[in-house]
This record gives structure tokens, sequence and C-alpha cells, in this order.
């Protein structure tokens, strides 16, 4: 395994709650949390397969629909959504002896998927795994391994996947765990510009290509992808973007309304949140998307020390210090108050 040149990295030791449960196991169900990106996606499918060649039954059953632009994913391994309708998905989870949830580190992330997993365990034939990178974690698991030093949760399953292989003996990196794990990794790092990518990570990257990830191929497959839908969402989103108190912040509502009208779904707003940063002198972006049962989902993104994950938590929400979010219990236009008061006294706190 490449050793970093700076940082922490877990040892193969660290590693061995997690893997002890692992090859005890038999019936596995891997999950990522709601409206699943990148890193929840391709760490879920990179574990998969590794599993499955550890002769395990796995499966992956997921809260929400994958995204257009990640659907490639379920050729490398087959995902089930689970909506409490879904037989193979209820039966799948009543079938298995552990869950990971990989990118998530609350249980309400964890969506519909939540009070079935939680009615398992209470029966005495489930345990819950989790491999997370995010900030201030529940306390929901029997085994967690949260670092948020980690660009990542794939950076996690890497040196997981490594570790494993010390313990067995066996090559495990496969092209297809190679690429799963190149998508998370690209994906969570902002294809690596983000301040958490450090010299390790640009190694594990030119490892992961080495090992037969297809760089070029992956980005293009996520990255110019649009659906012609999405497109026509980010044309009406960026004509409706907001910039307020003298620069500092960026706002935008997507209403259900601008959702039907441009024939968009709610991962099709993914994508636009970076535009709202793009503005030099923004230091807080909010994205607020009214959801189809009422609720609100709030995105923050922000410069420097502005640690909006303080922000997101007031809310029940949580993330990183510059990438948190959010979902408010109530009205859009309540949120939408409550929210700015909120953010202006908050960007003035982190001014003095």
């Amino acid at each position: 395994m490449i050793v970093p040149e700076y940082g922490r990295t877990l040892k193969s030791e660290e590693w061995s709650p997690i893997i002890d449960v692992l090859l005890t196991g038999q019936h596995f169900v891997l999950t990522t949390h709601e409206n699943s990106d990148g890193d929840g996606l391709g760490s879920e499918v990179a574990l998969a397969i590794v599993l499955k060649a550890l002769g395990k039954e796995v499966s992956i059953v997921n809260p929400t629909e994958v995204p257009p632009n990640y659907q490639f994913l379920k050729q490398l391994y087959p995902m089930v959504l689970f909506d409490n309708k879904s037989e193979e998905a209820i039966q799948e989870l009543s079938l298995c002896d552990v869950v990971v949830l990989l990118d998530a580190n609350l249980r309400d992330r964890m969506g519909s998927l939540w009070p079935h997993v939680s009615f398992s365990r209470e029966l005495g034939n489930l345990k819950l795994v989790c491999v997370d990178h995010h900030l201030e974690p529940d306390d929901f698991t029997d085994v967690m391994i949260c670092e948020n030093y980690a660009s990542s949760t794939g950076e996690l399953v890497y040196a997981l996947i490594y570790a494993l292989q010390d313990r067995t003996g066996r090559e495990l990196f496969t092209t297809e765990v190679a690429e799963a794990l190149y998508v998370a990794v690209m994906t969570d790092t902002g294809s690596f510009r983000f301040p958490k990518t450090t010299p390790y990570v640009y190694q594990l990257a030119g490892d992961l290509v080495s090992k037969g990830a297809d760089a070029a191929k992956i980005y293009d497959m996520i990255y110019n992808s649009l659906t012609p839908q999405a497109l026509k969402l980010l044309g009406a989103a960026l004509s409706a973007i907001t910039i307020l108190d003298n620069g500092n912040i960026s706002w935008l509502f997507i209403s259900q309304d601008m959702l039907k009208s441009t024939g968009s779904k709610l991962f099709d707003t993914d994508l636009i949140i970076r535009y709202l940063l793009s503005v030099p002198s923004v230091r807080i972006a909010v994205l607020m998307v009214e959801m189809q049962d009422g609720r609100t989902k709030a995105s923050f993104r922000s410069r420097g020390n502005i640690f909006v994950n303080q922000l997101a938590k007031k809310y029940g929400g949580g993330g990183h210090m510059n990438a948190a979010g959010c979902l408010f219990q109530f009205s859009s236009d309540k949120a939408q108050k409550v929210l700015l008061e909120d953010l202006r006294q908050f960007l003035k706190n982190n001014q003095e």
C-alpha cells in the first residue's frame, strides 16, 4: 500500500473490528445515504465486488434512485431501490446478517431503510457497520470507522481493501474495484481540487489508474452526461440566482414548479451549487430545493474558515466544514425566511 507523505492513514490493525465482521458475516446489504453521490455509490460498488470475491452474498440496496450520470456503476454491480414497495429490497434486508452503511454517519441519512434496519437489530440478528469521513457522527452502529481526515469515503475503502488483503493473503483489487473507487475519490475531491486533496490522494488515484481505472472515460461519463431536462433546469436556475449582502451570499431556491416545468428531478440539482460559489466575493452559497412532501432540502458551500457544517447542524444536518446540508421539516416559505436570517447572523459572527 502507498505510504502517505504526511497526514494520517489507518493501519491494518485499526481496521480489525470491521474486518472481523466482514469475514464472519455471510449475507450483506450495502447501502449509502439518500440522494446518493459518486463517493457513496463508488464505495459501495467497490466493497461489494470485494466481498463477493471473498465468497459472500452481497446486495446493494439504496434508499433513493441512482442519478443518471452514475447509472454506469450498475454495470459493475447491480443495485436495488428500496421504496417500501420493493419486495426484492425488503427480502434482502430481512435475510442479511450485516448492513454496511457507506458515506453517511447519521441514522436519518439512511432514509426509508432505517426503520427496517433498526427493527432487525432489535431482534438481535443483524450487525450495522459504518465507514464514513464526515464530522460529528451519531452513535447508532455496532462498528464504525469515521475519519474526517480522509478526502472521501472511497479513500477509506481503498485502505480497508488493502487491510483485507493483508488479513486474507489474497489479491482483491480488480479493474472494476479500481474504477468504482476512482469514481468515489474523484467526485468527492471535486476532481482533485478540494483542500483535502493531499499528495497521498494523488498517489492513491495513480495507483487506481495503474490497476485499470480509465480516468478520462470516468470523468466523461460523470460530467459530460447531462440530460436535456437537467440542462433546462440549469438554465432556469442560473437566471434565478440572487447575490446578497454586498456579494457575500449567493442564494438560489428551486421550487417544485421549476422542477416540473423543466421535466427534471431532485438529483438534477446536484451540479448547480458549484455555480453559486463561482463569484469570487461569495463566502457562503445556499441552494434550497422544495421537496415533493413539502419539506425543503438545503445545501451549503463556503470559503475559508466559514464552517457551514455548524450551520447545518443547527437544523439536524451535517457534513464537511465547507460543504454541508440539512432538511427542513417545514414549508419552503418558512425555511427561506428562517435560514436567511440565521445565515446573515452566522456570517456576521464569523467576521468578528
